[in-house]
């Protein structure tokens, strides 16, 4: 069974997720930081516009980097994209056609306390589900009670 765990203080966790349809083109994102306690301190879902799912996944990261610098200097990312952490561990920037979204991962983070995991996709449902409604956004009030029963409605 893979569960999600709270970071120790003072760290935040921020957990994100792109989404991409290749049949349609359609993309989304979405993603989450938590506290120390494991209590929601912000979240996000939108549409984005990508030609790929691992630059959703990048963009979904950008994002949340955004919301997180605002919370905390030492921040834990976690991803479900087991090839993306281990570009955002080995210091390398990948292909060209991503380069500028690494460059700029790297300006974010350079000034903060940063550490990056993978976490499987069952552990990461509440990142996954955000970067779904980022495809077809729900109203809020059904996807906060979905959120909090950790219902996927699909």
């Amino acid at each position: 069974m893979v569960l999600w765990h709270p970071p120790d203080a003072p760290w935040v966790k921020l957990n994100t997720d792109g989404a991409f349809s290749a049949s349609t083109l359609e993309a989304g994102e979405g993603g989450l930081v938590r506290g120390p306690d494991g209590g929601l301190l912000r979240a996000f879902c939108s549409p984005i516009t990508t030609s790929s799912s691992f630059e959703a996944e990048l963009l979904a990261l950008i994002r949340g980097l955004g919301m997180a610098m605002k919370l905390s200097t030492h921040i834990w990312i976690e991803l479900d994209s087991a090839a993306l952490v281990t570009l955002l561990s080995s210091g390398r920037l990948g292909s060209a056609d991503i380069r500028h979204h690494m460059a700029l991962i790297r300006s974010i983070t350079a000034q903060r306390h940063v550490r990056f995991s993978h976490i499987y996709r069952e552990g990461n449902w509440a990142a996954d589900f955000l970067a779904g409604r980022g495809l077809r956004p729900l109203p809020l009030l059904i996807m906060t009670q979905s959120l909090r029963l950790g219902i996927s409605r699909r």
